[in-house]
């Protein structure tokens, strides 16, 4: 894995401190940020916590659960008719359902003062609301308590009724930061006196139009009043009533007998989600018809003895009944049972008071390790270095979420983390571009102080010999042999060649040839062959993605329309295996033991700098044992008597050809330079010749 070429060159710039400097910079003024002003990060951070809700649901077992789902769904309206129902039907349903004896029953529905349009022989006006009343008061069912933040309701006749008592320990007024309604909407009275308990209907969806809390507790005209799943839990557990525990003036948790419930602020309780399809949801039809909880999807029957029902509405155009939550739409009897069914499993999403100070702490000490770290790494482990504080954050952040329900917000520090590459980025590039300009002044005045005097030349052509490398730099090696030669035709010339050890066990080798000879020729092969090495030395070990890179940065920077023949190897010491590209120059011999030489073909491409983003392509050669590999610039080829005959491949062929197999790669070199020499027989040389010689011995 290789970062871009522009940020791995930016990177590079990093070590002398400007791009350290402002990523310090960005990190100081992110993490003020954070701790500030959180709200800046409030869409990612919730974005985060859906995801954890979303991938990893709170798993539960249906037959252990406690919470039954009763809906009026689509086939109970075409089987009962259109809601809203008479009072007869809908206090018949009831009966149904407390015929099973559960613990309690909670209804999630609106019941409006006057009873609808109802069926000839039913009971209307008073006597239906007496007979819903009836069937209300025979078992502990809670009934739902519009509120009204708007006060549009008024304080009507029975508008005003009891809810569950509450205690408040720590406090002796209700304290600040609940919900507040100056006002609410009640059933009848006869209906409202019935009902064992009073549940305000007050869920709300957060900003962004998603339901993920349950409210438990809210304060209407000055009195606490419990949510409609606080209260059905309240019924269930049997509790006399609620308490709620305060500091600071503020909730920190809800009681119900010997439960205790730790709240926001505000008295909400984020929901833990599980899979909709893990509760069980039978279809008031079955209970209207045949008095059997069967399930809505399945029709196996469900018990409803001694557990906690919820009775709902989800058909199509029945008001506003789907919600959206972080596991879809769901209905809002739907979103009550999964905030019931926390209460009763004691399992909630935790997010601690200090939980902001940790992340930004993780956002100071990733960001302080990127800036240590990332531009001291080798270019191949910058990728790796720079990913893994983002892979420690979600890793982390999914095992604290899966194994504690903690709702750790990862998602900051992760943009942290991006923020400060960036900065590093900057900086490294502003680095880079200054070292670029300072590199280019430095040849423009070395180009013409070489062009006042000749003398200097001599220096210039030591500076050129300087820099290639030599066989004996390189650390002994059983697995090869290697020699190298570079005769100019003046004083410096315009062919180069390099090789050095990638790693261990592999080598990189190139021969280039510059088109021109002379100084034009040799400043173009000095910066051809250190942008090759740069290029090489990016962690690529693709030869066909380093002469395309190589390509792209050369022809950057030539005014002279230069261009470079070049063939460049890297050779596996392990297997023999040679992978290289050929961009113009002339094929390599090949000379095997016992084997006549031959070329090594390739399908290549054009010189560097001719055809802009070529798509260079790396081709693959195995070396066997003893096979030495022979590559030459046009100096040898195409070498010229005073005549002007050319001593040409084949004549090269013949030499190489009766060579003996146990010559070195330096007595190859040196016999087939005699070669040339005897050839030219003192003729001045017509072009700069370079020969390397490369022999494999073997795995070792």
């Amino acid at each position: 894995m290789r970062l871009p070429t522009g940020v791995a060159e930016s990177l590079a710039g990093l070590g002398e401190g400007l791009g350290r400097r402002i990523a310090a910079l960005a990190l100081a003024m992110f993490v003020v940020l954070q701790l500030g002003a959180p709200a800046l990060f409030a869409v990612p951070r919730q974005a985060l916590f859906d995801a954890y809700q979303n991938l990893m649901p709170r798993l539960r077992d249906p037959r252990m659960a406690p919470v039954v789902i009763v809906t009026i769904d689509n086939a109970t309206l075409k089987a009962e008719g259109e809601w809203p129902w008479p009072r007869e039907r809908l206090a018949r349903l009831i009966d149904a359902i407390l015929a099973a004896h559960p613990a309690a029953l909670g209804l999630d529905i609106i019941l409006p003062r006057s009873s609808p349009q109802v069926s000839p022989g039913a009971e209307t006006g008073a006597a239906g609301d007496a007979a819903l009343a009836r069937a209300i008061s025979a078992g502990s069912v809670v009934v739902g308590v519009l509120p009204d933040s708007a006060g549009t309701f008024g304080s009507g006749p029975g508008d005003e009724g009891p809810f569950a008592p509450a205690m408040i320990a720590g406090a002796v007024d209700a304290p600040g930061g609940l919900p507040s309604y100056p006002s609410q909407r009640r059933s009848s009275p006869v209906i409202d006196l019935a009902a064992s308990g009073h549940g305000l209907l007050a869920n709300a969806a957060d900003p962004d139009g998603v339901f993920r809390r349950l409210q438990l507790v809210s304060v209407v005209g000055g009195q606490v009043a419990s949510g409609l799943g606080l209260e059905v839990y309240r019924l269930a557990a049997q509790a006399p009533a609620i308490t709620l525990y305060t500091a600071h003036g503020r909730t920190r948790a809800v009681g119900v007998g010997s439960s205790r419930f730790p709240v926001d602020p505000d008295g909400s309780l984020r929901i833990d989600f599980a899979a909709p399809e893990s509760f069980e949801e039978c279809s008031a039809e079955g209970l209207l018809r045949a008095r059997r909880c069967a399930a809505r999807f399945g029709g196996a029957p469900i018990a409803l003895d001694g557990r906690v029902v919820l009775l709902g509405l989800d058909a199509d155009g029945v008001g506003d009944t789907q919600r959206k939550t972080p596991l879809g739409p769901m209905a809002g009897v739907e979103v009550q049972a999964q905030g019931l069914d926390n209460l009763f499993a004691g399992q909630f999403p935790k997010r601690p008071a200090w939980a902001a100070l940790c992340e930004a702490m993780m956002t100071l000490v990733l960001g302080l390790f990127l800036i240590a770290a990332l531009p001291a790494a080798r270019p191949g482990w910058r990728p790796a270095t720079a990913l893994a504080p983002l892979i420690l954050l979600g890793a982390g952040g999914a095992f604290l979420w899966l194994r504690l329900r903690w709702l750790t917000d990862v998602a900051t520090p992760a943009i942290g983390c991006g923020v400060l590459f960036v900065a590093l980025l900057a900086g490294g590039l502003a680095q880079v571009d200054a070292q670029r300009r300072r590199l280019r002044r430095e040849l423009e005045i070395r180009r013409l102080s070489a062009a006042r005097a000749e003398g200097e030349l001599e220096a210039g052509r030591r500076i050129q010999m300087g820099i290639l490398p030599t066989p004996r730099g390189l650390a002994p090696d059983s697995r090869f042999d290697l020699d190298a030669v570079m005769v100019p035709a003046r004083q410096i010339g315009g062919d180069l060649y390099d090789f050095f050890m990638i790693d261990t066990d592999r080598l990189f080798f190139a021969v280039g040839d510059v088109s021109g000879k002379g100084l034009p020729a040799s400043l173009f092969m000095a910066l051809g062959k250190s942008l090759c090495k740069s290029c090489a030395l990016r962690g690529e070990t693709d030869i066909g993605a380093i002469v395309r890179r190589a390509n792209a940065e050369i022809s950057r920077d030539n005014p002279e329309m230069l261009f470079i023949t070049l063939f460049a190897g890297i050779l596996d010491l392990r297997t023999g295996e040679m992978d290289f590209c050929n961009a113009g120059h002339d094929a390599p011999f090949l000379v095997s033991p016992g084997l006549p030489p031959r070329a090594v073909p390739a399908e290549g491409g054009p010189p560097l700098c001719v055809v802009d983003d070529f798509p260079y392509l790396t081709e693959t050669r195995r070396l066997a044992e003893g096979d030495l590999l022979c590559i030459m610039t046009d100096g040898v080829t195409e070498a010229m008597t005073d005549a002007g005959e050319l001593m040409g491949r084949d004549a090269v062929e013949r030499v190489l050809g009766r060579m003996d197999d146990g010559l070195s790669a330096r007595d190859v070199t040196l016999d087939l330079q005699a070669a040339v020499a005897r050839f030219v027989a003192g003729a001045e040389p017509s072009d700069d010749l370079t020969i390397l010689t490369i022999r494999w011995n073997g795995p070792g």
